[in-house]
């Protein structure tokens, strides 16, 4: 495996971008933001997703994994840098350094080419802020087989490193859209005929009695503010989530995962009905 020569300065111009992403402000001024991590890099790298460059410590080539990782993003024709430890741990937003990150520019996707998609199934954060609900979410939507993520304004930047990592790899493979208006999403989810359904704790509606087959949006709100009086307002239908404990409330990536498999159970039965329909006429 080719190495090029140790970067031991903080002066670098990769290092200084690198860190400048972990900000938000530094990803929104220059559209990129960062990939922690072997398990995250291998699944970039699974998916074909461009890199700036790669900043990796030259400990991490001791493992199998990372060595086999570097060599095969050099084979994939990445830049890839070796940078000192003291570096890395500059870089890096965990505690524990990962030993080797990556600099990606955003894969950010349109909200028109997400609801012109065919049978629809989009999962919609409502001004979510906590980083770690949001990565959850966007796991399980892709896990259940949704189209799309919505975040409205408001909502916590998808490319948040915490949303990233909490994503396990989702950030690749299911596209999103942010800083939707509230009022642009209803309007365009009407003009497309796609049902917007909202989580609401106070709705008489338990969730697996609404329809949540597809063309179909689904709404979460944060635990203390909601999904905001705009999707409430314009819902199809506003459903709960049953509670027999003396909780208030379930967080919205449970909730949204709820919501979601509920959707997929109620698809894979309109597919069976369908398939016996056609064996059987």
């Amino acid at each position: 495996m080719k190495q090029a020569g140790l970067i031991t300065s903080p002066a670098n111009r990769y290092v200084k971008l690198a860190r400048s992403l972990r900000e938000r402000s530094g990803r929104e001024k220059k559209g990129l933001y960062l990939i922690e991590g072997i398990h995250l890099l291998e699944e970039a790298l699974q998916a074909g997703i461009p890199l700036e460059v790669v900043l990796y410590s030259p400990q991490i080539l001791a493992a199998p994994r990372g060595e086999q990782l570097v060599a095969a993003l050099q084979e994939a024709g990445y830049r890839c840098l070796a940078v000192t430890e003291e570096l890395m741990q500059a870089i890096s937003t965990t505690v524990t350094p990962p030993g080797v990150v990556a600099i990606a520019p955003f894969q950010a996707s349109s909200l028109t080419r997400l609801l012109s998609r065919p049978s629809p199934l989009l999962m919609v954060a409502a001004g979510l802020q906590d980083p770690g609900n949001l990565g959850t979410i966007w796991r399980t939507a892709l896990g259940a087989g949704a189209t799309g993520l919505i975040l409205t304004r408001g909502s916590v930047d998808p490319f948040n490193p915490k949303v990233v990592r909490a994503a396990m790899g989702a950030t690749f493979k299911l596209p999103v859209v942010s800083g939707v208006e509230p009022a642009t999403l209803v309007r365009e989810l009407e003009a497309c005929g796609i049902k917007l359904v909202v989580a609401d704790v106070s709705a008489p509606l338990v969730f697996w009695q609404a329809d949540l087959r597809p063309p179909l949006a689904l709404a979460v709100g944060s635990e203390n503010h909601g999904p905001g009086r705009e999707l409430l307002a314009a819902a199809t239908a506003r459903v709960g989530i049953p509670l027999v404990g003396p909780v208030e409330s379930l967080n919205a990536a449970v909730a949204a995962a709820l919501l979601l498999y509920e959707a997929l159970r109620q698809r894979q039965d309109l597919i069976y009905t369908v398939d016996l329909r056609k064996t059987y006429g």
